[in-house]
């Protein structure tokens, strides 16, 4: 078999320099980079991929997160990191879910509201947003949510009247 000519005049990569890269990229993604320099030579539509790739598998396989904190992408496992990010993607999916419910399933006719996939595209959206009360009612920050959590009286799902004691026998 012949070997196919080189279509480029750069030297193969030598082990030590991409060593350097290796270290390199990893010291920089524990900072982070900011959009522009993480965009590099890549156009707007091949970022936005690159970022859905590394999502979907990169962050699988390598057990790492991929966060924008503070205007910076970074792939890490910071907690802190990974706090911020996850409450600001929810906010954003809270405010997406309003805003669906608003614009397309509100203003429907009422003969409209009583189609079954109406009504199932409404209680998801209105499931969507009761799911996120405890976060939106925080301000969507993880910190005051757990404090709220903590502060809550626990309440007994079995009431006075209706229930027996944990302790008392049932039906022979």
């Amino acid at each position: 078999m012949r070997s196919r000519p080189r279509l480029s005049s750069r030297p193969l990569r030598t082990p030590k320099r991409s060593k350097r890269r290796r270290q390199r990229r990893q010291s920089t993604t524990r900072r982070g980079l900011e959009r522009k320099d993480a965009i590099g030579r890549n156009t707007g539509s091949q970022f936005e991929r690159g970022k859905a790739w590394i999502r979907d598998h990169q962050c699988g396989n390598e057990k790492t997160n991929f966060t924008l904190v503070h205007g910076r992408y970074a792939a890490t496992n910071d907690i802190d990191k990974a706090k911020l990010y996850a409450a600001s993607r929810l906010e954003s999916l809270h405010r997406a879910a309003v805003r669906v419910y608003k614009c397309s399933l509100a203003n429907l006719p009422p003969e409209a509201q009583s189609d079954l996939s109406i009504m199932l595209l409404t209680k998801t959206c209105k499931d969507i947003v009761a799911a996120m009360q405890f976060l939106e009612d925080a301000g969507f920050s993880p910190q005051a949510a757990t404090v709220a959590a903590k502060a809550k009286p626990e309440t007994s799902t079995a009431s006075a009247r209706g229930r027996k004691a944990s302790g008392a026998t049932g039906r022979h």
